[in-house]
């Protein structure tokens, strides 16, 4: 039976977009009891009931030892080099017909020792890591895109069209709302129109800090919660909030996927500053509970969102801030709500995309 991996270094490490996506999409292929065999392999622990999922030894990016010893970035690098000599055991081992996986330099180092060792394993890459690859071979490699930003250019590069597929992100669209915490955003705002964001909390990458700046112009009108993994900049943006908003009146955490809808049903918008994403899977997760959307105008996001959020000029705050006004006063709107839901259902949900990604994993395994 083909052996397909799927990896991924920061599961159980940090909650961010393609560790949410891999741990579902293992779960669904299981679920659809296609005729391969998926095991997944993260750095940190990962729970599941349904899977076979392998935690490799890695010294992680959060070690507090080496990260006060080498700094934060090289600890990251750390993380990813013993994940890779963790994984070559196994691929030498268990022999996987394919590998999976999203980081491009894990990407690098596979198909370097592949050549080296003369090893027989398709690579797949994800291009949702906003690279398409450098180092490919065309007789055994596959691009899996999620949305078709870089497929023209390898095509044009002379990577085979047959070998790449476009099939985008999926949503869970259980949305289960947990009654222990329902409301206790709403609770805490009192009144105010509460404000989400979810990412990394951080200035340069999501701009959070640019989000409070924005919504400070009427602190006394906005609630902010800021839900994602910290930052070395994490610490800057609480002190923005602190003394713009006051001690208790925003909310910036960590929360775990399951609660994610719970916060997001209690929201009135999201809004997501980031001025580049790959794909935007946080959008859809807030669109997918009937939240309205405001993010910024780029590629992918035109590609993904279309006409169901509303998209702004980063660069300008007026205009980001009179759209999440506008976007309020839809908020209460059962029918757009129901539509916003409907356009997930329809081009995202796992029902509605099972069958591409069964014909994508069974073409590349039994290449």
């Amino acid at each position: 039976m083909p052996k397909l991996f799927l990896v991924c270094t920061g599961l159980g490490i940090v909650q961010r977009g393609f560790e949410t996506y891999i741990a579902d999409l293992a779960e669904k292929l299981e679920e659809n009891k296609l005729n391969f065999k998926t095991i997944l392999f993260s750095g940190g622990s990962h729970a599941s009931k349904s899977i076979i999922s392998k935690q490799l030894f890695c010294i992680s990016r959060n070690n507090r030892f080496w990260r006060k010893i080498i700094g934060v970035s090289a600890t990251s690098e750390l993380e990813l080099y013993s994940f890779f000599f963790s994984l070559i055991l196994r691929v030498i081992l268990q022999k996987p017909t394919a590998i999976y996986l999203g980081e491009y330099k894990l990407y690098c180092y596979l198909f370097k020792v592949r050549k080296l060792l003369r090893l027989d394993f398709s690579l797949v890459l994800y291009t949702g890591g906003q690279v398409s690859p450098g180092l490919y071979n065309i007789q055994k490699d596959f691009v899996h895109h999620v949305t078709d930003i870089y497929y023209n250019d390898l095509i044009n590069e002379g990577y085979p069209p047959e070998r790449q597929f476009v099939i985008p992100h999926f949503v869970n669209s259980e949305n289960l709302i947990n009654p222990q915490i329902e409301g206790t955003i709403r609770r805490i705002a009192n009144g105010k129109k509460v404000i989400i964001s979810v990412g990394l909390i951080d200035q340069s990458i999501k701009r959070m800090g640019a989000l409070v700046d924005i919504l400070s112009n009427a602190s006394e009108q906005y609630f902010p919660v800021l839900l994602g993994e910290s930052s070395n900049e994490t610490p800057l943006i609480i002190s923005k909030l602190e003394k713009k908003f006051g001690k208790n009146n925003y909310v910036l955490q960590k929360v775990s996927k399951s609660d994610l809808p719970t916060y997001l049903n209690d929201a009135d918008v999201f809004v997501l500053l980031s001025p580049k994403e790959s794909f935007g899977l946080a959008s859809l997760e807030a669109l997918s509970v009937g939240l309205p959307v405001v993010c910024c105008d780029f590629k992918e996001s035109r590609y993904v969102l279309k006409d169901a959020a509303y998209l702004v000029k980063c660069a300008d705050e007026h205009q980001v801030l009179e759209t999440i006004k506008l976007a309020i006063t839809t908020n209460g709107n059962n029918e757009i709500k129901e539509k916003r839901k409907k356009f997930v259902h329809t081009f995202y949900s796992w029902e509605s995309l099972a069958k591409p990604y069964s014909v994508m994993f069974n073409t590349i395994l039994n290449s």
